[in-house]
């Protein structure tokens, strides 16, 4: 297993010495004492996901108590008893898990996590968990549709009998590197290429946007919004930028589309989503995450002094996504 264990760069290293302000007030808003990060703009539950972030800030910052502390509660509340999956959600009523279905996004997130832990304090432990967790994934949540190898959202409710439905803001192209790299002779590399083409090809409406939700025809192929959610680029799809531009995988095409968005929306601010069939707009604006996004997506390392701090943000779900910019940003310099 140390062969998992390489490198993920110098200038992390010598950045997670220092302490991080934006990080230290991200604690503040939504991390328990006990290792639980709180969505706080969702009935104070938590998630796979959200733990996930957790995890990966305070290996980049080098705060290893906080680390820990989510790492344990993680363990105690979310991890399969029967598996190194994790049940995507916990709410603060009993009982706290209602659904044990994983969550694609959050998994790769806590391996992704771990490993950058597993480097940072020398811990192979840490590297053989993040690696067992990237093997289930591959096992329980990856389908061949046609000819194309997909990402499932979790391991059950999505792979049905006229085709699967997709979130391409699960395809987080860096904890796919490596997760290659803790799982050499899984679907990864394929993942990632499969991924970038679907996003080329999931361009829809005026704007030419991806969808939160995709589905894939299982015998044409076709790619559609997915029924039973709104089809807006919104909430989850505005990762998907996010994630290829810091994994070095945007298509010209998404660029274009985000930066048509960006100027058309000057005055009077970026919607919070865009309904990919028919160009309306959302009533409000986007919150300051969702502009971190845009801006780092449309600017790469050159956006990092123009970021919004974490403080201007009033809910887990922006805090975590401009954090998560920041930081892509960093290590695109």
């Amino acid at each position: 297993m140390s062969a998992a264990i390489t490198s993920f760069g110098a200038s992390n290293a010598s950045r997670a010495a220092a302490i991080d302000p934006d990080w230290d007030i991200y604690k503040k808003q939504f991390l328990l004492p006990e290792g639980r990060i709180v969505d706080n703009g969702n009935n104070n539950v938590s998630h796979s996901e959200g733990q996930g972030y957790g995890l990966f800030f305070a290996s980049t910052f080098n705060d290893k108590e906080s680390f820990e502390s989510i790492l344990s509660w993680t363990k105690d509340n979310l991890k399969h008893k029967d598996g190194n999956l994790h049940s995507w959600r916990w709410v603060p009523a009993m009982p706290h898990v209602t659904d044990t279905n994983n969550a694609s996004d959050g998994d790769l997130m806590i391996a992704w996590a771990l490993r950058r832990a597993a480097i940072l304090w020398a811990r192979e432990d840490y590297a053989e968990q993040a690696q067992a967790i990237v093997q289930e994934l591959g096992r329980k949540c990856v389908r061949k549709i046609g000819s194309r190898l997909v990402l499932l959202p979790g391991a059950r409710g999505f792979d049905r009998l006229k085709g699967v439905t997709v979130n391409l803001s699960y395809y987080n192209i860096p904890a796919l590197v490596r997760a290659a790299r803790l799982d050499p002779a899984g679907p990864w590399n394929s993942l990632i290429d499969g991924g970038q083409q679907l996003v080329q090809s999931s361009r829809f409406g005026l704007w030419g946007l991806p969808p939160d939700w995709l589905m894939i025809d299982r015998k044409s192929e076709r790619l559609t919004p997915a029924s039973g959610f709104p089809p807006r680029f919104s909430y989850d799809a505005i990762r998907i930028p996010l994630y290829l531009k810091w994994g070095n995988r945007m298509p010209a095409t998404l660029s274009q589309a985000l930066y048509a968005v960006s100027q058309n929306y000057t005055m009077n601010g970026l919607p919070g989503w865009i309904d990919v069939k028919t160009g309306e707009r959302s009533n409000y604006n986007a919150p300051p995450g969702f502009r971190a996004v845009y801006q780092f997506a449309l600017n790469g390392p050159d956006a990092l002094p123009k970021l919004p701090s974490v403080k201007e943000s009033g809910d887990y779900y922006s805090a975590s996504l401009t954090l998560q910019a920041r930081i892509a940003a960093m290590e695109m310099v």
